[in-house]
């Protein structure tokens, strides 16, 4: 299972190193898999990291790309800088997971349930589901194994994260690439998944409520101030946020208007 933990990240997102390789130690701490993560031209001195620098930033796709060439590694456990692990990971479950994903052909299985929920798709009586890439966000950033060469294969050139999340599908089609992908059922999450802060600890580049909430409860006080706050009220709306609801344009539309209000 030749297999790394890559860090998707730039020394924009700097202030995020320190928390990231925190949360993994503390609540991975058996991790058997090499860590990197992506900068530009910075690093942190930490024996537990290796960072992979890229040079000029080219943003979120052609950092990533030029990163995943200089690692030769069948499959990648990909994380963000700002998904500061606050649950235990179970390394068992995650061998688990690669070894699925190599008997069967995976190019992507999600383990995480913060997007789209496949329940309904449960294959057999396992603890995988279908995931099939047909709605917005079937294929995004979140937490994943994905087979690198598949990921190589899609990242577009000059694609930010949000490009990658909203344009990603209309690129597949387009070139006529399917991806296998599953997904953890949830009952199983986050048990044998990767669960990180909720919503993630960055937001707009604003530090989100529940970013602080981590970086004061595990002594990173001192960065707090590197960022501006996003707002309780933005906090609130934002939890009834879904892709696949029906309020989801009004309630976005009232976040805009938040944080544009910096409220």
């Amino acid at each position: 299972m030749k297999t790394a933990i890559l860090v998707s990240s730039c020394d924009a997102f700097r202030d995020c190193w320190a928390p990231m390789v925190f949360s993994i130690k503390k609540n991975w701490p058996d991790c058997p898999f090499p860590i990197y993560i992506i900068s530009n031209y910075e690093e942190m001195v930490d024996d537990y990291v290796t960072f992979l620098k890229v040079g000029e930033d080219l943003a979120f796709a052609s950092n990533l790309k030029n990163a995943l060439k200089m690692i030769d590694y069948e499959y990648i456990i990909y994380l963000q800088d700002d998904y500061f692990i606050d649950n235990a990971v179970h390394t068992v479950s995650i061998e688990n997971h690669i070894k699925h994903c190599i008997d069967n052909n995976i190019d992507l299985l999600k383990i995480d349930n913060y997007t789209v929920l496949r329940d309904n798709l449960r294959i057999k009586d396992s603890i995988y589901c279908k995931n099939t890439i047909d709605v917005k966000y079937s294929l995004d950033t979140s937490a994943a194994i994905w087979k690198k060469t598949t990921l190589e294969n899609i990242l577009v050139d000059g694609f930010t994260g949000w490009d990658f999340e909203r344009k990603i599908m209309s690129y597949l089609r387009q070139k006529g690439i399917k991806i296998n992908s599953e997904i953890i059922h949830s009952s199983f999450y986050p048990q044998q998944g990767i669960k990180y802060v909720k919503y993630t600890a960055i937001c707009r580049g604003r530090w989100s409520q529940n970013g602080v909430r981590f970086l004061r409860e595990n002594g990173f006080d001192d960065i707090i101030s590197n960022r501006k706050i996003e707002g309780k009220l933005t906090t609130f709306f934002a939890s009834f946020y879904s892709p696949h609801s029906l309020l989801r344009r009004p309630v976005a539309l009232i976040i805009k208007i938040l944080q544009k209000l910096n409220i």
